[in-house]
């Protein structure tokens, strides 16, 4: 995704991955899955070569389709919510599983903001300033710095933080995710984000008016590392 390659394996593939055991949170409820943001990536990766080799015409209704299986998700009102006994201050806090499903709807919506980055920008070809690409990264940004630390979200997100952190055009939110990815490397120790963090400098530093594409962006990005 992020160097402009092709999936190596189909998107259909997540469905299978979705069966077992996953790195990311599950909704309790099965309402929503990481993995369909995952096959709609695969889809545009695919869509992008094919384009890109002229094997296929692009085309807006194509783009629509992709806009619609990504919308942010949220939690849907159910009957539990309605028939449950209200809270009150000394009721013992949300159980576990209410806990696991938040999270997963809040990783999804990151994941989701972070693809729509990708389509409008690699796939549609808009600049890094448009409207349409600044929305998504406020978004994606606000969602994941409303995540109190620590949390597990936080450790499987460094995908999105790479792609919204690199779309960022304010000082003061370049510094929250400099300082949110150093916080990651510290919880896990995990040396791939070292390497966003030198891509994310390297993109912070151009002048501002200097437009980069997508391939652009992540051309210095260390081809050993692993961007989950």
């Amino acid at each position: 995704m992020l160097t402009g390659k092709p999936p190596s394996f189909p998107p259909a593939i997540w469905e299978v991955v979705d069966r077992g055991p996953v790195w990311w949170g599950r909704d309790t409820q099965g309402y929503c899955s990481l993995s369909t943001v995952f096959q709609q990536i695969s889809s545009m990766a695919l869509y992008l070569d094919a384009t890109t080799q002229m094997i296929e015409e692009f085309s807006i209704e194509r783009i629509r389709i992709f806009e619609a299986a990504l919308r942010p998700t949220y939690a849907s009102l159910a009957i539990e919510d309605l028939t449950s006994p209200r809270s009150s201050p000394v009721d013992t806090p949300s159980s576990e599983c209410d806990t696991e499903s938040a999270q997963a709807f809040s990783l999804v919506r990151i994941f989701q903001h972070a693809a729509l980055i990708y389509l409008y920008r690699a796939v549609c070809g808009l600049p890094a300033n448009h409207a349409l690409v600044q929305q998504h990264t406020q978004s994606c940004l606000d969602c994941i710095f409303s995540i109190q630390k620590p949390s597990k979200i936080l450790n499987c997100a460094v995908l999105p933080i790479c792609i919204a952190g690199a779309h960022s055009q304010c000082p003061k939110q370049q510094r929250l995710v400099r300082g949110l990815a150093g916080f990651i490397y510290d919880e896990i120790r995990f040396a791939s984000v070292h390497s966003v963090i030198a891509v994310l400098e390297d993109i912070w530093k151009r002048a501002p008016d200097e437009d980069m594409t997508w391939n652009q962006m992540f051309a210095n990005l260390n081809a050993q590392a692993i961007i989950l």
